[in-house]
């Protein structure tokens, strides 16, 4: 992980951002008659001369008609002359005043007093009494927070400078006298030339050395971006040059042409640059946020998200980046219970008006409120005591946005994993068996949350209605059933598809929190097999398995698809609007195998009828309710393309909110129904029917997809070590062994393969490639392509194998260097090929080879 930033550097962001929180509570502050005075002082003046300006504005004030309004003014006056007395003089950035008297939400009069000094230099000088208090200039201040450096370079001399906002400085500058270019010389032309090299040299390397002087201080670059300005090439010699200070090189973010040279060069440079500027702390905010949704992506286990969760790592020590919405409107509560006992709470506005959750569980009482502040402030204070590092970001880039609304606006990046279950003490085992399973009582290994009277938290070992909630401590704490093979799901829709290509019920159905972690518990052999989603008739691809499978030679080269099934989605409104008995969950719950498979949840003996979910036939849904009373929608990014009629008919405003999955939707609203007083929550979930079964909501609306005909293809993932027929993919005589549908009749074999063309510059390269499909008859099914912006070693692949060799890396980094070009794209190619041209396909892979590079397949399946 990369080191922490500068402790100054950290400072700074978090007073811009208190100053922010400062300008908007200051903005929405009314008062009666011109009460409100706002001062700013700038650096350099004087305190003497500001306090005798308000001695004469007293004596002027003293002069005003209404009573009401010059007793608030004068005494404002006041209370600002005994602020400016604390002060023997200006501070170095300046000092910034707000007195008077405003009128609160309620009705009543509230006098405040603020003084402190910015974090940078504010050359304002004002004086303003209003009914408002005025903050333009600290807005202008934050619109300025960051300094670029620029070089100016050309022939005649170089030009050093910087730009902070509005505010142009040049740090220095000097002139230089250069020989030109010219033919004369006779014998001595050869020397002449070297002799102007050597020059031009020598004017590269002051400029390099006087850089440094200016751009670095104590051994750090004290600018956030550096821009290389001239008419010639000299900016580029600097840029190229071993004598420019790497640490400067790496904070190059643009090079310009200019026309002139010196001040003049200088103004152009920043107008040619304007738009990069704008851009640059926009860019670094993205790329924090990529770098955490990336360690999602590689199941790192080194990221958190979730107050409760953050709060945690934070106690432990275990973040090393806190990552929070600037935003976030959330408050933290410091609570004593009757017994005295403290408790600490963290509500949203909307959680605040149930007032249940304030009362002491023992008593019945509403407890003591001894402290309440913003949950931002408390953080923006306590960072430091836990070794962390302090980020804001905002919703304005998409990744923002993501972040904000798929993981609550705060999350962090960890030093080391931490076993949230564990720590928190929450889930605990409830039932394991101490004899061996039977075919009768299945294997029973029961993870529930304490606290929680949701019938989602509940596991069966034998089929797959477990919550995304407990799935990663299944994972971790699931032994292989002895009843048949362990198959791990993402828990979203893929239980139809499992139990489709699966019907047999000796199977251990696995529910994983992500598409990667299914990937990986095939190549750990965590489970046996894997089931993925792959496309869709509306979405088109899902793109993180495409990812998944453009990686697999390197990160799960022992993966493999085996087989493939097609879902119809039937998407649902679950919701709880009408209150009704909440399922007791103080029993465990045995479920049998051969209900699930049959299309019934049946109960064994021992089990609670109360908790169970209804068979899936006899759903008591009151016919259309009524849906005004919805406030937030959530479900799986995929599936708000499926639905876009049905979400064009709810009523305006509704928020909509990205999970994991559908089954995180529904239980995230089971949670909520279960937590308030009356059961009953205004927030929905978009998934299936058998979601709203398990986690006992009711279906508000049924048959909402936008097309009827809506499937879900899903791939079977496998192991190659266990593919019989030693190809290294599936097979239909490798699939007949899996206990699942492969014993059927296969009439043709298909296959999944990714390859990139040599270059991009090359007209007709793809052509070329999928020219050979048709040459061997081979039929095209599908492709797709992504793109992959990193341009990394090449991966020369053999039918799918995980070993890479060094002379096709060699080759293929040498083309790529001569296509200059950063941006390649990998294609996904599905083909498939009749009984007998088993010889035609591998011909054509081995045509294919040579005319691609990174060839790899990714799987073959029988399909009829």
């Amino acid at each position: 992980m990369s080191a922490q930033p500068p402790a100054g550097e950290a400072e700074k962001n978090i007073e811009i951002w208190k100053i922010k929180k400062l300008i908007k509570r200051l903005e929405q502050a009314r008062g009666n008659g011109t009460s409100m005075i706002s001062l700013i002082i700038p650096p350099k003046d004087q305190i003497s001369r500001v306090s005798k300006m308000l001695a004469e504005e007293f004596g002027t004030a003293s002069n005003i008609k209404s009573r009401v309004n010059r007793q608030s003014v004068l005494s404002a006056i006041t209370s600002t002359q005994q602020r400016l007395k604390l002060y023997s003089k200006v501070p170095p950035n300046g000092l910034v005043v707000y007195c008077g008297e405003i009128i609160t939400q309620e009705g009543k009069e509230r006098k405040i007093n603020i003084d402190f000094e910015p974090f940078k230099p504010i050359n304002t000088s004002l004086y303003l009494c209003d009914n408002k208090f005025h903050t333009e200039a600290l807005s202008e201040l934050l619109e300025s927070d960051q300094s670029f450096g620029f070089i100016i370079m050309d022939g005649n001399g170089a030009l050093f400078g910087t730009l902070s906002g509005n505010t142009r400085d040049i740090k220095q500058k000097f002139s230089v006298d250069l020989p030109k270019k010219h033919g004369r010389g006779g014998q001595s032309a050869l020397r002449f030339a070297r002799l102007r090299e050597e020059k031009r040299h020598n004017y590269v390397r002051k400029v390099s050395e006087v850089a440094v002087q200016n751009f670095i201080t104590n051994d750090k670059v004290n600018v956030a971006g550096l821009i290389l300005a001239g008419s010639a090439d000299f900016k580029n010699d600097l840029n190229g040059s071993d004598m420019f200070d790497q640490r400067l090189s790496a904070k190059v973010i643009k090079i310009v042409d200019v026309s002139y040279g010196g001040e003049n060069g200088f103004n152009q440079a920043i107008e040619l640059s304007s738009e990069t500027l704008g851009n640059v702390k926009f860019i670094q905010e993205k790329k924090l946020i990529n770098k955490y949704f990336a360690e999602i992506s590689q199941d790192s286990g080194l990221v958190c998200y979730g107050i409760e969760d953050t709060l945690k790592a934070l106690e432990l020590g275990a973040c090393e980046t806190l990552i929070v919405f600037e935003n976030l409107e959330v408050t933290r509560w410091t609570l004593k219970s009757a017994a005295g006992t403290e408790v600490i709470l963290h509500t949203t506005k909307l959680q605040e008006s149930d007032r249940s959750i304030f009362m002491d569980k023992d008593t019945g009482q509403e407890m003591e409120v001894v402290d309440q502040m913003s949950f931002l402030e408390w953080l923006a204070e306590k960072y430091r005591d836990f070794g962390a590092t302090l980020e804001f970001v905002s919703d304005r880039s998409s990744e923002g946005n993501q972040f904000v609304k798929g993981f609550g606006g705060i999350g962090a990046i960890l030093r080391y994993k931490v076993n949230f279950e564990q720590v928190h003490g929450e889930v605990q085992m409830i039932e394991k068996p101490s004899s061996p399973p039977t075919e009768e009582t299945g294997a029973p290994r029961l993870l529930q949350e304490e606290a929680t009277p949701v019938p989602a938290t509940v596991h069966v070992a034998v089929q797959a209605v477990a919550a995304d909630e407990i799935a990663n401590e299944l994972t971790a704490e699931n032994e292989t059933a002895t009843l048949g093979d362990s198959i791990a799901m993402i828990a979203n829709q893929p239980e139809e598809a499992t139990l489709q290509h699966f019907p047999t019920p000796a199977h251990t159905l696995d529910p994983s929190p992500s598409i990667s972690s299914v990937f990986t518990s095939v190549q750990s052999s965590t489970t046996k097999y894997g089931v993925v989603p792959f496309e869709n008739s509306s979405n088109g691809a899902v793109l993180p398995t495409l990812d998944l499978f453009a990686t697999l030679p390197t990160t799960n080269p022992n993966v493999t698809i085996i087989g493939e099934e097609f879902v119809s989605v039937k998407h649902c409104l679950l919701g709880r609007l009408v209150a009704r008995p909440s399922p007791s969950p103080s029993k465990p719950v045995k479920l049998s195998t051969s209900g699930i498979h049959d299309g019934r949840v049946t109960t064994t003996e021992g089990s609670d009828p109360a908790v169970c979910s209804p068979p899936l036939s006899s759903s008591a849904t009151p016919p259309a309710p009524d849906l005004s009373g919805l406030k937030v929608l959530h479900t799986h990014p995929q599936a708000w393309g499926q639905i876009t009629h049905f979400l064009a008919s709810l009523p305006p405003g509704l928020e909509k909110l990205d999970s994991s999955s559908t089954s995180a939707a529904a239980a995230k609203v089971a949670k909520l129904a279960a937590g308030s007083a009356d059961g009953t929550t205004s927030e929905a979930a978009i998934a299936s029917r058998l979601a709203g079964e398990v986690y006992g909501l009711d279906v508000l609306r049924e048959g909402i997809n936008d097309r009827a005909g809506n499937v879900t293809r899903f791939f079977v993932l496998g192991r190659r070590d266990d593919v019989t027929d030693g190809s290294g993919s599936g097979t239909a005589s490798g699939e007949r062994q899996l206990g699942g549908k492969g014993g059927a009749r296969k009439t043709r074999t298909k296959t999944l393969l990714h390859f990139r063309v040599p270059s991009h510059e090359n007209p007709g390269a793809l052509a070329d490639a999928l020219a050979v499909f048709k040459k061997w008859g081979l039929s095209l099914t599908s492709f797709y392509t992504r793109p992959e912006p990193e341009v990394a070693d090449a991966t020369e692949g053999r039918d799918g194998e995980a070993g890479q060799g060094k002379e096709g890396a060699v080759e293929e980094a040498g083309e790529e260097g001569q296509d200059g070009n950063r941006w390649r794209y990998i294609f996904f190619v599905e083909f498939a090929s009749k009984v007998g041209q088993e010889e035609a396909v591998a011909a054509a892979l081995e045509e294919l080879r040579g005319v691609s590079r990174g060839l790899a397949v990714v799987g073959r399946w029988g399909s009829r």
